[in-house]
């Protein structure tokens, strides 16, 4: 089960005030107990960095607002035929998604042809905890939808 330490992100962008006196110079907080924005969630579980692996296939390139380079072009890849030149551009494509997450260390990447997608097993290890482990992310071509097997 995922793990969140902090609060929620609802109005985190609206000014936030506290109960203690003014610090120095009159600015928000004191010197024990300093307001401080930025990142409200701390992440432990291992699960959450390979869902958001997961997350990243699932989005087409280009289709994030904002963000053409995020997500991932195996789509593509369905329907082609399993040439040495297709693997090596799903394994370009897998290591390219996973770069993105710098929590992500990938050591061997295996794809296969499966009935209606592909198969692509990953030995990979997540950065604070490295343990290896093995993700067998199967990606259908009738639901459009990469899970994790």
């Amino acid at each position: 089960m995922p793990m969140y330490v902090g609060y929620s992100s609802i109005n985190a962008n609206k000014p936030q005030t506290t109960n203690i006196p003014n610090g120095v110079d009159n600015g928000v907080g004191s010197t024990v107990r300093p307001l401080v924005s930025g990142k409200k969630f701390v992440e432990y579980d291992e699960q959450l960095i390979l869902q958001d692996l997961v997350n990243a296939l699932n989005i087409p390139k280009g289709s994030k607002v904002g963000q053409p380079a995020y997500g991932t072009n195996i789509w593509d890849f369905i329907f082609e035929p399993n040439t040495s030149n297709t693997q090596q551009a799903i394994y370009n494509e897998i290591r390219r998604v996973a770069a993105l997450d710098p929590r992500l260390i990938i050591n061997t990447i295996k794809a296969y042809p499966a009935s209606n997608g592909i198969l692509i097993e990953v030995m990979l290890a997540v950065a604070p905890f490295n343990n290896p482990q093995q993700l067998s992310i199967f990606f259908n071509q009738n639901t459009n939808v990469a899970v994790l097997q």
